[in-house]
């Protein structure tokens, strides 16, 4: 086997790794684990995580474990608390099982008590907190064209357009990293349609801007294709 066989085989490999380890996988079997929860908190997936999860503590019949429930920014009150005992539908990532902390990611979660039942992902990589948003459609003309610091990572310039409608109304999208695509034909005076979506981190954090998804340019009808809203990857 050549070098070059061996360096794409080795590529490969580590994509194929890459994803199962972020539980997005085909491969991911799902469990159910019982017990009775002993603490919820908030705790970071990582140390350069720009938010945590909250988590539970749930103390089984061998041991205790930690159930990822969901992000501290989706203002949600679970049908739970300390000293309920709680039945959770999930699976571990295996990078957290290779690191020695696995961590038990919750698609649903049931209050043995109450009965009471809390969906918080429809599977592997399929948040409710991303499906469950809802597209808007936006019609106006550009009012302001100007490059701003990306969110998050503000050493990345983006493509930001100000698109006032008929009403008056002048909402903020976002278009794209300028070193990607700075999109010329979107200037003031320029009539569109954009389909978009606001994430919600951007939302609880008052973050009064939208992400575009595609834009019709009104006058000759073509389309710009800049990526899929959530929505449209069920």
């Amino acid at each position: 086997m050549n070098t070059r066989k061996i360096e794409i085989f080795s590529l490969l490999f580590l994509l194929i790794w890459f994803g199962a380890a972020f539980g997005k996988g085909p491969g991911v079997p799902m469990q159910e684990v019982e017990g009775t929860v002993r603490e919820i908190r908030v705790e970071k997936a990582s140390p350069k995580a720009r938010f945590g999860f909250v988590t539970a503590l749930v103390a089984t019949e061998k041991k205790e474990i930690k159930v990822r429930l969901y992000p501290e920014w989706w203002k949600l009150k679970p049908p739970f608390t300390t000293g309920d005992r709680i039945r959770v539908r999930g699976w571990i990532p295996p990078r957290t099982a290779f690191a020695g902390q696995p961590v038990l990611v919750a698609a649903e979660v049931k209050n043995l008590d109450t009965g009471a039942v809390l969906v918080l992902r429809e599977g592997p990589g399929k948040p409710c907190w991303r499906t469950s948003l809802k597209p808007l459609v936006y019609s106006g003309e550009i009012v302001a064209r100007k490059s701003s610091p990306g969110i998050g990572r503000p050493q990345i310039k983006w493509l930001v357009i100000e698109v006032k409608n008929s009403e008056g109304r002048v909402a903020t999208f976002r278009i794209s990293p300028l070193w990607l695509n700075d999109y010329p034909e979107l200037k003031p005076g320029e009539k569109v349609e954009i389909l978009a979506y606001q994430p919600p981190f951007w939302a609880a954090r008052n973050i009064d801007e939208y992400m575009a998804c595609r834009i019709v340019l009104l006058k000759d009808g073509r389309t710009l294709s800049l990526r899929k809203c959530p929505q449209e990857n069920k």
